[in-house]
């Protein structure tokens, strides 16, 4: 069972996430070392947030002053979707919300592990092939779902909402502004575009979007 705290300053649950480990290298050859320290990205250990920013916790944020409302607020003002993922936000209010949480936005490698664990898995569940049970893609539901809704969908850390939904902003892994990278796929999306290695790039994170959301992580006490 994942490690789990609660006690972000909107309620929201985190699991612990550990750090990858990996066998070292037998091999001598520096070459080989050389092109595995390159090419390797290792995640460090760090709890994700177990489902996607609610429309209810994000004005709880901007009450406070720290990030603005959605660029579109009329799911946003709706008491219907409070618990709906919240949408229409850009990287860059993303960045100040998990600012306020007192955390960050996962980066790339961060979220694929979160999302796939240890073994490779297709999909957040394993290698099953997606379906209607597991997460809101292919338009099954052709809309939003509140967030949590498909506890069969758990990733290995018992993540919910990694695979369909909405699309989620990361970071890019060697920090800074480029790519504009979003992971998970969204409820529009087929069975292979909520797949764990799938991910799709913006030129600008400025529009925000109806199918992209937002989950924080946060470092380890």
């Amino acid at each position: 069972m994942a490690e789990l705290i609660h006690h972000d300053r909107v309620g929201a649950a985190y699991a612990w996430v550990p750090p990858r480990h990996e066998p070292a290298p037998t091999t001598p050859d520096p070459a080989f070392l050389l092109r595995r320290a390159t090419r390797l990205i290792r995640p460090g250990g760090c709890f994700v947030m177990r489902t996607l920013v609610t429309n209810a916790m994000w004005r709880q944020a901007a009450a406070a002053g720290a990030c603005r409302a959605p660029l579109s607020t009329m799911r946003y003002n709706d008491p219907a979707f409070a618990d709906h993922p919240v949408t229409y936000v850009t990287r860059a209010q993303s960045r100040a919300y998990a600012a306020w949480i007192g955390g960050r936005l996962p980066r790339d490698s961060e979220w694929t592990r979160a999302a796939q664990g240890d073994d490779g898995r297709l999909w957040p569940w394993g290698d099953e092939p997606a379906d209607a049970t597991r997460a809101n893609f292919d338009e099954h539901v052709d809309d939003t779902t509140p967030v949590g809704s498909y506890p069969a969908g758990a990733s290995p850390y018992g993540l919910l909402d990694m695979a369909g939904n909405v699309w989620e902003w990361v970071d890019p892994d060697g920090g800074g502004d480029r790519p504009y990278i979003t992971r998970g796929g969204a409820f529009l999306n087929s069975a292979l575009m909520v797949r764990c290695d799938a991910r799709f790039t913006f030129e600008s994170s400025d529009g925000g979007s109806y199918f992209i959301g937002v989950r924080v992580v946060l470092p380890r006490p």
